[in-house]
């Protein structure tokens, strides 16, 4: 979700500033993103960074406003979990999925718990995990409710559903950032009861970056 938990914030280094890198001259990409208190935009914000060493112009909109996939030669839809995946976002791949299917595109979601599954894919879509995220069940062979709700396949499948036929060609789940000043009173209590985390900044940057940089390179090979 847009605001998730995780290690202290102290241990999480901050988003590196633009620079330094070989910026692509060529193609054009849409990153599309859903937030609900700004999290999620900073996580926009960083993927948008790399896949400008991969595309010359890289636009980042806000779901609500963005506009369809046509005229890009790439497409990013990102947000966070919160009782699903972010409206916003959902309405957009299901609204544009016939044009998705038309161009590589890429998915990533924040989460503020995610049960380890042993699989690399889902619905064959190669999925990235957070390593400060992800964590092994007590028992692999008998998952307790909250463990099944934070399956990679739980918070993904439906997301995938909703895009057909198009289909991405990767995607991440990332910790995001918990505040509970933020959340209404049903978001504290599925948090706390269904999902079962602690409050705090989990937001993992090292690896938001590494996989944009990979899925820059993805989208850009058409």
């Amino acid at each position: 979700m847009d605001q998730q938990q995780g290690q202290s914030q102290e241990a999480r280094p901050a988003p590196e500033t633009p620079g330094g890198g070989v910026v692509a001259t060529g193609g054009r990409a849409l990153l599309v993103y859903a937030t609900k208190h700004g999290s999620s935009r900073e996580i926009a914000d960083a993927v948008a960074t790399e896949l400008r060493t991969a595309f010359g112009d890289v636009d980042v909109r806000e779901a609500g406003a963005a506009p369809p996939p046509a005229g890009y030669d790439a497409v990013v839809v990102g947000g966070p979990m919160i009782m699903g995946w972010h409206r916003d976002a959902e309405k957009y791949v299901k609204q544009h999925r016939d044009q998705l299917a038309g161009v590589p595109f890429a998915l990533f979601v924040t989460a503020a718990a995610l049960t380890e599954d042993g699989m690399t894919d889902v619905h064959g879509v190669p999925v990235a995990k957070d390593p400060w995220l992800v964590k092994k069940p007590r028992r692999a062979d008998k998952l307790t409710r909250k463990e099944r709700y934070a399956l990679p396949s739980h918070y993904l499948g439906d997301i995938f559903k909703a895009c057909g036929p198009a289909r991405p060609r990767t995607a991440a789940v990332f910790a995001g950032s918990l505040d509970l000043t933020t959340m209404n009173i049903f978001e504290k209590l599925f948090v706390l009861l269904i999902v079962g985390v602690t409050p705090g900044d989990g937001r993992h940057w090292d690896f938001v970056r590494e996989w944009a940089d990979e899925a820059a390179k993805t989208l850009s090979a058409g």
